[in-house]
C-alpha cells in the first residue's frame, strides 16, 4: 500500500501528470484537477480514518475499487465504486456502484458483469 500524505509527495510520483502505481493507493487529501491527468492503480482510497477526500483529475481512472469523497474525471473503469458525487463521461464497473449523493455524467454507466447490481444513488433528488 502506497500512502500519499501531501501534494508534494504526489507531484514527485507523477510521470507527465500520470500516476501509475501497481499497488493499492491511499491519498490523504483532495487532489487538484490541474495536477493529475490519469490515475492507474489497484485500489484507491481517498480517505484518512472517517474523513473522505475528493479525486479530481482531468483524464481517466483505471483501477479495481474506488473509495472516497467526490470523484471528478473523464472515464472511470473499475470493479466497485463507493463515493459522494461521481462526475464523468463514461463509467464502467464490474459489480457494485454506490453513490452517496449523485451521479453526474454526460456519457453512460455500464455494468460489465451480468449479475452486477444497478447503480445506487442515495442522495438522488
Amino acid at each position: 500500500m502506497k500512502i500519499i500524505k501531501t501534494r508534494e509527495e504526489l507531484l514527485k510520483l507523477l510521470d507527465d501528470k500520470d500516476l501509475i502505481i501497481d499497488d493499492d493507493l491511499t491519498i490523504e487529501f483532495s487532489t487538484a484537477r490541474e495536477d493529475v491527468r490519469n490515475v492507474r492503480c489497484n485500489n484507491l482510497f481517498m480517505l484518512k480514518g472517517v474523513e473522505r477526500y475528493d479525486l479530481s483529475i482531468c483524464g481517466n481512472f483505471t483501477g479495481r475499487n474506488f473509495n472516497g469523497g467526490d470523484f471528478n474525471g473523464r472515464d472511470f473503469t473499475g470493479r466497485n465504486f463507493t463515493g459522494g458525487d461521481f462526475t464523468g463521461k463514461d463509467i464502467s464497473y464490474y459489480a457494485f456502484f454506490c453513490c452517496y449523493r449523485k451521479i453526474i455524467k454526460s456519457g453512460k454507466i455500464t455494468a460489465r458483469y451480468l449479475k452486477a447490481s444497478k447503480p445506487i444513488e442515495l442522495g438522488k433528488d
